[in-house]
């Protein structure tokens, strides 16, 4: 089997270099990118791996892609952040089968919490 991705989705820059350098110093794959189209555009749904999502975002927000992922049947845990979430939109993730729903700023030991058990939950639902 491939090795687990942590695919970064933000729109702020800054944002996904932070998350990249955290997962990268913890010995994980990662791949980022600007938006949810530009996932979109790259995803394969049978890679190994775990999403952190921002919630909004331009042109699509990250609830948005969460269905889309949902209607194609892609079962890629997601762990959202944002710096702007509310409880109902937490609750709505969380309804929709996010793994996590973790605010920015974000304490470190808990984002890669999250990022783990989410690789782990991935690794349980691709095992043969």
């Amino acid at each position: 089997m491939a090795e687990p991705t942590v695919f970064i989705v933000d729109d702020h820059e800054g944002v996904r270099d932070s998350i990249a350098e955290l997962v990268d110093s913890v010995g994980l794959r990662h791949a980022s990118f600007p938006s949810a189209a530009a996932f979109l555009d790259a995803f394969d749904p049978a890679a190994p791996g775990c999403l952190v999502l921002d919630v909004r975002m331009a042109h699509m927000s990250g609830l948005e892609l969460q269905r889309r992922l949902d209607a194609m049947g892609a079962r890629i845990p997601i762990v959202f952040i944002s710096a702007h979430a509310d409880i109902d939109v937490a609750v709505k993730a969380l309804r929709a089968g996010a793994l996590d729903f973790v605010t920015k700023p974000y304490r470190e030991q808990q984002l890669l919490d999250s990022i783990n058990e989410a690789l782990a939950q991935d690794a349980t639902a691709h095992a043969p």
